[in-house]
């Protein structure tokens, strides 16, 4: 049996004031994700929940691995005024990453709080990359 692990990503920031949610069901439904950045870090896999996002070059790694079980969106990306110039010029151009498995049966699932889950596969692709902020906690189911 494959293990899977539930992710953790770092948060550099909030949804932005052109998100367009739905509150009424949990988690909130995006239909338009607007990401504000307050600080950057570096790591390619971020998050704002409920929403995902990932750098160009995590997304074309995905690509071509072929796991599945992800879409990948259009973000609108707003740089925070107190954003240090250096930061500024390291964010990359970023994607919204929707997932669409199941957790602990894809590699790459959603908990029913929308929380991410990886097999092993999909983690050992992902730390390709920088995630380094990001706590990978083994899962156990819901």
């Amino acid at each position: 049996m494959m293990t899977h692990y539930k992710l953790r990503p770092a948060a550099p920031g909030e949804l932005g004031d052109n998100v367009v949610m739905d509150p009424s069901v949990h988690p909130p439904r995006i239909d338009h994700a607007h990401l504000e950045i307050d600080s950057w870090f570096g790591d390619e896999l971020i998050e704002s929940y409920p929403c995902l996002f990932i750098s160009d070059d995590l997304a074309k790694t995905l690509e071509s691995s072929r796991l599945g079980h992800y879409e990948l969106r259009s973000v609108e990306v707003s740089l925070s005024e107190d954003l240090p110039d250096e930061e500024r010029a390291s964010v990359p151009h970023l994607h919204w990453l929707v997932l669409t498995g199941q957790a602990g049966q894809d590699d790459i699932g959603a908990t029913s709080t929308g929380r991410m889950v990886v097999s092993d596969q999909a983690l050992e692709i992902l730390r390709q990359h920088n995630i380094d902020h990001c706590d990978v906690i083994e899962y156990a189911g819901e």
